[in-house]
């Protein structure tokens, strides 16, 4: 196959790729999962052996800068949260595929410059 149809192929998979990153509705990073807590007072239930404690409380977390940062979640907003969660994963995944098209259109036009510069000693 031909250079200038690898590099053909190689664009419209990138354009494509492209396309999909655009059609991802809202995400978000991070992870969501449930938190307990215990209140401190000795006659609450939460103060018994063996209890979590009072929740669940759903928290998101993500790192920024090398900082931890949540966010509560309500109780009726953790099924889309986590969906949220899987369209980010589903990002990353594009956004890995998009970078490794991107290195093979780079690679084929290296070796478009090496046939060129080929040719040309032949020729020369």
């Amino acid at each position: 196959m031909a250079i200038e149809e690898i590099l053909d192929k190689l664009q419209i998979q990138k354009d494509q790729i492209l396309q999909k990153i655009s059609e991802l509705n809202d995400f978000r990073q991070g992870s969501l999962s449930p938190r307990y807590r215990k209140c401190g007072k000795s006659y609450c239930h939460c103060a018994k052996e063996g209890s979590k404690g009072h929740g669940p409380l759903w928290m998101t977390t993500r790192s920024v800068g090398g900082k931890t940062i949540s966010k509560a979640i309500p109780k009726e907003k953790v099924d889309i949260t986590f969906k949220q969660i899987d369209r980010f994963h589903q990002f990353q995944k594009l956004v890995h595929e998009y970078i490794e098209t991107n290195i093979k259109i780079c690679d084929a036009r290296l070796e478009e410059g090496k046939a060129a510069s080929r040719e040309a000693e032949k020729k020369g």
